[in-house]
């Protein structure tokens, strides 16, 4: 299935109200600020945060059939974390072979860009020096869904194009152990390949 393009698909049976993510996460922080890992990805627990959350967490759960091996917050918030240069590094995540989205503050401009592999190069080596582009374009240009959770192909090569070192970026990520592919070939009509 996943051809070029195939990085990324929207959970059409669950729609996501952006608002109430936002207010989530303000939530979240006025109570859990001062204990956050000044980090950019920080393992939570998905009770940390309000009803609307953890209700979306359990159904998009209910609905792909499969329980999340962590739950990340990705936070670029000038008032927990903001150093968004690493974002440009092309790499495969290495932890995780997929993940569903939940973009809750991002400048939709910020786009993902995906990248086909270059059998001579090793990404991980390549990924030391952070200034260095990829030397092919993108294969894919995309953006994540704010109607649906995203499933996000994360071990096809992609980075982030930042536009802005302030912006914030704050992402809930539900990780799995399962493929892309696998996830959709599970069943096909709960998505809409983007």
């Amino acid at each position: 299935m996943s051809q070029k393009f195939d990085n990324l698909a929207e959970l059409i049976s669950i729609q996501i109200d952006s608002d109430k993510l936002s207010e989530s996460y303000e939530h979240f922080l006025a109570k859990h600020k001062n204990s956050i890992k000044q980090e950019f990805r920080i393992v939570v627990e998905p009770n940390l945060f309000d009803e609307y959350v953890v209700n979306t967490i359990e159904s998009i759960c209910a609905q792909i059939n499969q329980k999340p091996k962590n739950y990340i917050l990705q936070v670029f918030d000038k008032r927990v974390y903001n150093e968004k240069t690493f974002l440009n590094v092309v790499h495969k995540d290495i932890d995780r072979k997929s993940c569903i989205t939940l973009p809750i503050l991002y400048n939709p401009m910020e786009s993902i860009l995906f990248f086909k592999d270059i059998p001579e190069i090793d990404p991980k080596e390549y990924r030391k020096n952070i200034d260095q582009p990829w030397p092919e374009k993108p294969i894919q240009v995309a953006r994540y869904s704010t109607n649906h959770p995203t499933l996000l192909n994360v071990q096809r090569l992609h980075n982030v194009r930042v536009l802005d070192k302030i912006s914030p970026r704050i992402l809930l990520q539900l990780s799995f152990d399962i493929g892309f592919d696998d996830l959709i070939k599970q069943n096909p009509s709960l998505w809409r390949i983007m």
